[in-house]
């Protein structure tokens, strides 16, 4: 069981290089245990002048340097693309691995066969509250934080030969909800494994981009016609001071309408999923 493990890193500092060598460390270490499990590592590299540093990686670790800007599925597209494994893992670079967490993840796939996509615990994490689970040891959904948390998603990779690649749309923001929404239109179930535990350390790079306020509040060119009405809602006005987000909620918009639609396109992609005729669901939403 060939497992390939796509991270994204910006290394321009000790600590985020650091920080990504004990993510791999204790991602292959937690899994020691199991001998049939063997990694590929893919590392998709922002840092475009890594070579000329001292950050050096180990030699089972490919890195790959986009000539592009970063876009976080683009990059990730990447990854697939190279990847050779059965499954791949779609990482933040800012993760501990804890011991067996896809074995765990292994568990459930032989249960439930046809299910492609899956996601690990963070028990430290404000989303997930300790009577989430309750009795149960996994659970369907699709709910982003709850069930799909972005940092860390692990699917088949056939499964993108069904779904297509990552809509290379979403640079950042809305990444994570349209992720859910492409597996709900293919008709895809996911999964959060209560066995499988990963720790976030919320990344040392988005807190650096959150310093210097490029990432969130660039002011990006955004006609007036092309936002909905409803962002100048008491509810959602905070938006237009935030306008690489907002641009990306207009993307989301676009493509999967408003949220009442969403909504409305959710629930009856579900039922169907649930009753065996996700089939139907690429035919409307």
């Amino acid at each position: 069981m060939l497992f390939s493990a796509i991270i994204l890193s910006n290394t321009k500092s000790q600590s985020i290089f650091d920080m990504t060598l004990q993510c791999i460390e204790s991602m292959i270490t937690a899994e020691k245990e199991n001998p049939a499990i063997k990694f590929e590592v893919l590392l998709i590299e922002s840092n475009k002048q890594i070579h000329n540093s001292n950050y050096n990686f180990p030699e089972h670790v490919k890195m790959i340097i986009p000539t592009e800007d970063f876009n976080f599925h683009k990059f990730l597209n990447i990854g697939i693309k190279e990847a050779t494994g059965d499954f791949v893992g779609l990482f933040n670079n800012d993760l501990i691995f804890q011991k067996n967490w896809f074995t765990e993840i292994l568990n459930v796939k032989k249960k439930y066969p046809k299910v492609q996509s899956f996601c690990p615990v963070d028990y430290d994490s404000k989303f997930t509250p300790k009577s989430f689970f309750g009795e149960e040891t996994y659970l369907f959904g699709y709910k982003v934080r709850r069930h799909i948390v972005g940092w860390c998603i692990i699917a088949e990779k056939s499964m993108f030969e069904k779904t297509g690649l990552l809509d290379e749309r979403f640079s950042f923001f809305y990444a994570d909800d349209e992720y859910s929404l492409m597996l709900q239109k293919y008709g895809k179930k996911h999964v959060v494994v209560a066995k499988s535990e990963v720790s976030h350390l919320e990344s040392k790079v988005s807190k650096e981009l959150e310093k210097k306020k490029s990432a969130f509040f660039d002011d990006v060119e955004i006609p007036e016609k092309d936002i909905p009405k409803y962002i100048y809602t008491a509810q959602n006005r905070w938006m237009l001071d935030r306008k690489k987000l907002l641009q990306g909620h207009i993307i989301f918009h676009k493509k999967w309408g408003s949220p009442k639609k969403i909504a409305i396109k959710s629930k009856i992609g579900r039922t169907f999923i649930a009753n065996g005729l996700g089939f139907l669901n690429k035919y409307f939403m």
